[in-house]
């Protein structure tokens, strides 16, 4: 343990976990402890042969100094019964392989537990397995790709995965005949497509794009080329002038087109709690909330720095954005208050380009960044669970620009 004898406190233990549930009678502990000599208690009481490694929250928030820190910090006094709930620590994660391209990744998005679609600054999207294997190399952009996402693979969509270019353009895939083929090309941006999302329903996606505008699309393949809704909607080439590529692939028209951003949009995020709801973020350093059906922006909140990247968890109902100054931030879209951050996270040493929370979890998530790192966080807990380096030499210190989990 981490010390013996000095000022003492008597402590509650109490996990959620039922197979690490422990006797809840007050027990008296040195409060010069830490979380390793409160995990060593634990497992004791436990009688674990093989020692389990916990973390340990007092009044929601990770421990991570001693116990007598935490009273002087917070104004406790050692008299009262400290409560400390413990749950099992998360292992570092770890590298499973490496996947080799020509040019910058600009953006990755988990397909499948077997496979994930990628996109390059090369103008190609490619589809990778879980055993390194690039699957489907699919050409249909003709400028670099900005952006990808997936359709869950349980879907009955005909669209399998989106990609967004700087050719203003999002190029919906599927299968044809046995082989992944473009379905359609959405056009109507008149600049680079920063940031694409699929409703959790897989019936819609939206677009972000540095034309200032957010559009709103159905996910099903028109069943002609709709160039004569688009040509006079929007200006730009024409069907029969369009060249390269991307020309020949059938029009998808807008259903709707959200305007209020005042510079590039950079994110955008489908709210997964309510389908016609989407939070964007932009150069404008604002963070809004949009009803795409009625194309309302029903709230906007500030911050200091311009806003890269955006995400938003249904399990902790909270927006997690990336930003300029290195760091992230997390919103309640619910508050009134437009200028009030819940939590400020910083640890990153350049801008923060991708942010992403864990799938089934309220409080993880992580952050990519130009500074070469990925950082896990758990918002009880300030300081970042673990940073993740380049295994490779050569690659540390080379811009991240994307991440998901998988």
């Amino acid at each position: 343990m981490d010390s013996k004898g000095g000022a003492q406190v008597q402590i509650r233990l109490l996990a959620k976990q039922q197979k690490y549930a422990v006797p809840n009678t007050p027990i008296v502990v040195p409060q010069q402890l830490q979380r390793y000599g409160l995990s060593e208690i634990v497992n004791h009481l436990l009688g674990n042969e093989k020692p389990v490694p916990f973390d340990f929250l007092a009044d929601g928030q990770f421990l991570r100094t001693t116990i007598a820190e935490h009273l002087k910090e917070n104004s406790q006094s050692a008299e009262n019964i400290l409560t400390l709930e413990y749950v099992e620590s998360m292992l570092p994660p770890t590298e499973i392989a490496s996947y080799s391209h020509d040019d910058w990744i600009s953006s990755v998005a988990a397909a499948s537990t077997n496979a994930f679609v990628v996109g390059s600054y090369d103008g190609v999207v490619r589809l990778w397995n879980a055993q390194s294997e690039c699957v489907a190399e699919l050409q249909g952009h003709d400028l670099a790709v900005k952006c990808v996402a997936a359709v869950p693979a349980q879907s009955k969509s005909k669209a399998e995965f989106v990609s967004g270019s700087q050719d203003c353009t999002a190029v919906a895939w599927g299968t044809k005949r046995g082989q992944q083929r473009a379905l359609y090309a959405a056009r109507g941006h008149t600049d680079s497509i920063e940031a694409v999302a699929i409703n959790p329903s897989s019936t819609h996606f939206v677009t972000a794009s540095a034309d200032s505008t957010i559009r709103f699309w159905s996910l099903a393949p028109p069943k002609q080329s709709e160039d004569e809704m688009l040509d006079g909607a929007v200006a730009g080439p024409s069907s029969k002038k369009r060249k390269g590529t991307n020309a020949q692939i059938m029009t998808k028209a807008a259903v709707g087109t959200l305007t209020g951003h005042v510079g590039a949009v950079t994110s955008v995020v489908f709210n997964k709690d309510q389908e016609s709801q989407v939070f964007s973020g932009g150069w404008d350093h604002s963070v809004r909330t949009w009803d795409v059906a009625a194309g309302v922006n029903l709230s906007t909140h500030l911050c200091d720095k311009v806003v890269l990247d955006i995400d938003y968890s249904s399990h902790s109902r909270l927006i997690a954005t990336g930003h300029a100054d290195r760091s992230v931030r997390l919103w309640d879209p619910r508050a009134e208050d437009s200028a009030v951050v819940k939590l400020r996270l910083t640890s990153h040493r350049g801008f923060v380009s991708s942010v992403a929370w864990a799938p089934d979890s309220a409080y993880m998530l992580a952050s990519a960044s130009h500074d070469g790192t990925i950082k896990v966080w758990d918002i009880r807990s300030r300081p970042p669970l673990y940073t993740v380096y380049p295994s490779d030499a050569k690659d540390k210190g080379k811009k991240l620009l994307a991440l998901d989990w998988h």
